[in-house]
């Protein structure tokens, strides 16, 4: 028998600890963003002022198979505030869904039992979004042959269920020579990384330093700062959004969650020094085999030499050396990503407007804008906000007190 529990407080939840672990476990395509650990610094450090919990729990005859994080958002527009049912990540990893052997069931139970309850009133959602669903059914990075869309369990009516983005995926197959040996088929864009990685030789010494710490360990926050620093240096420094390492409204939660993977054996951390002096980092989380690249950066004075070109081929040559499996590089910057990764994996987004009139409203304007974006070409070089970053960061220089963002 299938019976489902809502958890609305965290004290309830904590009773799940060592399932969710289990449950994740076993989840495929799993990343350590869907941990238990993840999930209570980002309650911790609630992003938004109005936030509710709202754990979507699954069990068979008493025993848990499945788990859906959730939080509900009130939102303002024009027309009123709404509350959105959604995951509790804003664009910080590529993929994220339920937990559990079958993640596209749970995920579908979730989605219907949200529907029935929205349309008894019983909890009077305007907007229920499940964005970065990974495609259930790919194997191996090949993507399903199946003419199904994701989720096909739920019922169709109010329910929109669409492409949500591309991920820059690397399967780790073979050897790091063979792989190597097959970025020949870009010989120019290969020669060129060999080039920088001797010409930045040339300006000094070169070494590469990797943190992958076991499970109950310290941080050394000297390596942690060190990307904060280069992040804090780089075209991203502009953005106003507040999701790179050192932007202040983030800034606590992230530490607070890096302590946490370095304590569970789930950090990694790259450093490229030039003579001592780190110029260019990635930062993500490990969790069995998979490794998610949330972030990159590079010392913009030293572009010419792209520092970052030389860490990337130093980092995959390790990681083969490690025995992992699976590195994921994001959706964004895809042009640069595409000598690296293996292949493209396609995301989904399930959405479910409700009956108020700013639900409607809403569901039209997406609509309007859907329409007008038909035929445009997506930005797969980040140039719109790495200009928008730009200009940014220049008005901030030069406001009157002189102040720049640190």
């Amino acid at each position: 028998m299938i019976n489902y529990e809502v958890i609305t407080r965290i004290e309830d939840l904590e009773r799940y600890r060592v399932e969710w672990g289990r449950l994740l476990s076993v989840t495929p395509h799993a990343s350590w963003f869907q941990s238990f650990s993840w999930f209570e610094m980002r309650w911790k450090h609630r992003l938004e002022t109005d936030e509710s919990l709202k754990v979507f729990v699954v069990k068979a005859d008493d025993r848990l198979i499945g788990i859906v994080p959730l939080m509900v958002q009130r939102k303002p527009t024009a027309l009123g505030s709404i509350r959105k049912l959604r995951f509790p990540v804003e664009n910080w990893c590529s993929f994220y869904g339920a937990l559990g052997l079958d993640p596209e069931m749970i995920m579908s139970e979730a989605a219907n039992y949200f529907r029935n309850a929205q349309n008894k009133g019983a909890d009077g959602f305007d907007l229920i979004e499940f964005t970065n669903l990974p495609d259930y059914r790919a194997q191996g990075g090949v993507p399903s042959s199946s003419p199904e869309p994701i989720l096909s369990g739920m019922p169709t009516g109010r329910s929109e269920v669409s492409k949500c983005s591309e991920v820059a995926m690397l399967y780790m197959e073979g050897t790091w020579d063979s792989y190597w040996e097959s970025r020949k088929a870009q010989k120019n864009r290969r020669r060129n990384v060999e080039r920088c990685a001797r010409r930045l030789s040339e300006l000094g010494e070169v070494t590469y330093l990797r943190s992958r710490p076991e499970a109950g360990s310290t941080p050394d926050w000297s390596h942690y700062e060190a990307c904060e620093k280069l992040a804090s240096m780089s075209w991203q420094d502009g953005l106003v959004d507040g999701n790179t390492l050192h932007h202040e409204e983030v800034k606590p939660f992230l530490r607070d969650v890096h302590e946490a993977a370095v304590k569970e054996g789930c950090s990694d951390l790259t450093l490229l020094m030039l003579d001592g002096r780190p110029v260019a980092f990635t930062y993500g989380y490990y969790f069995q085999g998979y490794l998610d690249l949330m972030r990159v950066g590079f010392d913009p004075s030293l572009a010419k030499f792209a520092p970052g070109n030389v860490l990337w081929t130093r980092l995959i040559e390790d990681s083969y050396a490690l025995g992992d499996k699976i590195l994921d590089y994001g959706p964004s910057c895809l042009d640069y990503k595409k000598f690296w990764m293996t292949c493209l994996e396609q995301t989904y987004q399930v959405i479910e407007y409700g009956t108020s009139p700013a639900a409607k409203a809403m569901r039209l304007a997406r609509k309007l804008k859907s329409k007008i974006a038909i035929g445009e070409n997506a930005d797969h070089t980040n140039e719109e906000a790495k200009e928008r970053a730009a200009k940014n960061r220049q008005q901030q220089v030069s406001e009157p007190t002189g102040h720049a963002v640190s």
